[in-house]
């Protein structure tokens, strides 16, 4: 790969694979894909895993890419409108391929989406353009896709804590990771990226998020990164659409340190509300800080505050519930 390639400001998209043979996956996963993409044909697949950052969406668009297809793209959970399949899917999926390519829909996240008429409707789209299209959807909760969806696609589990698959993937992630560094010169202390691939595995993504976010201000991968609390806009996002979820699933599994969440909220998110709900926003963080330090469950003392938050501050300022 070139560095003259590498344009993106983020490693995560500097370094996505664009083919199913450079994604980190179990040997097993990768054979079977492998095998579709031989073929030149594809069933509708459901990629399922409950770990974010595992390259379910990665893999979707690598599959598009080894198979030449013309494909679209669309985030069930925030486009995931009975429109969406009218407008925008019916028109794709009935319209001629000229040069004769596949034609995919990807479909991301359609766990998320709240809509259970959209997914009840997919699964007719999915019967009725079965010979022009095919779909890949992506999910992190399995129970929350219907049954008759599920029925219709070839589903791959990314569960990634079986013992041997752990074993396998782990030195994977440890050789990946050293060759980005070696790759934007950057400096590391030993042992240190083997500590974030323990800490954060199976989230890829999220160790190359934090060696990005990390280089970006120190002049080397010291064991510093592990004290340093690096929110993302993704966590910022959860917050201003309301997604009450998806804030604690993000903040239970990167283990942070409350107080320093209380401090970033403060720096990164009140700038981000509206004016007239800044003040009575500082006054719930502040109090909800206070808290930290008397009560016994500091994750529930903030998931209150959050709570809160969103109740008085972010829903009434146009949140998604």
């Amino acid at each position: 790969m070139s560095k003259k390639k590498l344009s993106s400001f983020l490693w995560i998209e500097d370094f996505r694979p664009q083919s199913v043979k450079d994604i980190l996956m179990p040997t097993k996963t990768k054979r079977y894909f492998n095998k579709l993409i031989k073929s030149g044909e594809i069933p509708h697949i459901l990629l399922s895993s409950s770990s974010p950052g595992t390259g379910k969406t990665t893999t979707a668009k690598a599959i598009c890419n080894d198979l030449n297809a013309v494909f679209i793209y669309i985030n069930a959970s925030m486009n995931g409108k009975i429109d969406t399949l009218r407008d925008t899917i019916k028109e794709f999926a009935t319209s001629k391929s000229l040069d004769g390519r596949p034609k995919i829909v990807i479909l991301d996240e359609i766990d998320s989406n709240s809509n259970i008429n959209f997914q009840k409707a997919l699964r007719g789209f999915m019967e009725e353009f079965h010979t022009s299209c095919r779909f890949i959807l992506t999910c992190n909760y399995i129970n929350n896709v219907i049954k008759p969806l599920r029925s219709r696609c070839e589903v791959t589990d990314y569960n990634m804590t079986e013992k041997d698959i752990v074993e396998e993937m782990k030195p994977k992630m440890v050789k990946r990771l050293l060759g980005m560094l070696k790759f934007k010169e950057v400096e590391y202390e030993e042992g240190v990226i083997e500590k974030l691939v323990d800490l954060n595995y199976p989230d890829f993504r999220e160790m190359v998020k934090s060696l990005d976010q990390f280089q970006k201000t120190y002049d080397i991968i010291s064991n510093d990164i592990f004290s340093v609390q690096m929110l993302d806009d993704e966590f910022y996002e959860y917050i201003l659409t309301a997604k009450f979820p998806k804030i604690r699933e993000y903040v239970v599994q990167r283990n942070l340190n409350y107080d320093e969440l209380y401090t970033n909220l403060y720096s990164n998110l009140i700038p981000r509300l509206k004016s007239n709900v800044r003040g009575n926003a500082i006054m719930i963080l502040n109090e909800g800080q206070r808290g930290t330090s008397q009560v016994a469950n500091e994750e529930l003392n903030f998931m209150a505050t959050i709570y809160e938050l969103l109740s008085d501050c972010i829903i009434n300022q146009g949140g998604d519930e």
